[in-house]
């Protein structure tokens, strides 16, 4: 009995997994817009009505995509994975991962914080300011970071500037490429814009 659980349990998922994967690829290939949950559900080879066992609507799987794909990029950041053994170099990888990812379209990222406002328990919406705040953490531990700082707080900032630039790439303010930019974001925040008048300034 518990053996049939299990397996049922494991084809729920899968059939879950399935959905995602179909509905993150035809927003990269044509747009949130464009895809319908008829061509989701015949990508994933279920019926339109299993849909609906998984998500209330299209908005609603954006959530559930969000968590996936957070979830995958942590995966990435792992040293043992082959990402860099500097925390502050982790903190640049984990930025362009997300920018290069489908959800970071602005329009789906609007779809996603509308999502959020009708669900205000969604998690995923703020789960890149907790990834970023653990790295500020290592990075604080390895002597990258100011100790002094609230690694909440600065993840907070890495990630509100992380979407500023995003949105300006996108309204086509592209001095350099996208992941050169985010680099440079994140040297000079550590670095800090103050000249050598500014303290005698205060």
């Amino acid at each position: 009995m518990n053996d049939n659980l299990s397996r049922r349990a494991r084809k729920k998922q899968e059939t879950r997994q399935r959905l995602m994967e179909a509905a993150l690829r035809f927003f990269r290939e044509q747009g949130y817009g464009d895809t319908t949950i008829e061509q989701i559900t015949e990508a994933a080879d279920v019926a339109k009505s299993t849909f609906f066992n998984y998500f209330e609507t299209k908005d609603a799987i954006l959530p559930a995509l969000t968590e996936w794909r957070l979830k995958e990029l942590e995966e990435a950041l792992l040293p043992e994975r082959g990402a860099p053994a500097s925390p502050v170099a982790r903190i640049k990888q984990a930025l362009c991962l997300v920018a290069e990812d489908p959800l970071s379209d602005p329009v789906l990222a609007r779809r996603l914080f509308a999502a959020k406002r009708c669900h205000p328990d969604l998690r995923p919406v703020h789960a890149l300011a907790r990834l970023l705040s653990e790295q500020v953490r290592q990075a604080q531990a390895a002597g990258e970071i100011r100790a002094d700082l609230d690694p909440v707080y600065l993840g907070g900032v890495i990630r509100a500037l992380f979407f500023q630039q995003l949105m300006m790439w996108h309204l086509d303010y592209r001095p350099v490429p996208l992941p050169e930019l985010l680099r440079a974001m994140v040297d000079l925040l550590l670095d800090g814009i103050a000249g050598s008048e500014w303290r005698q300034a205060q």
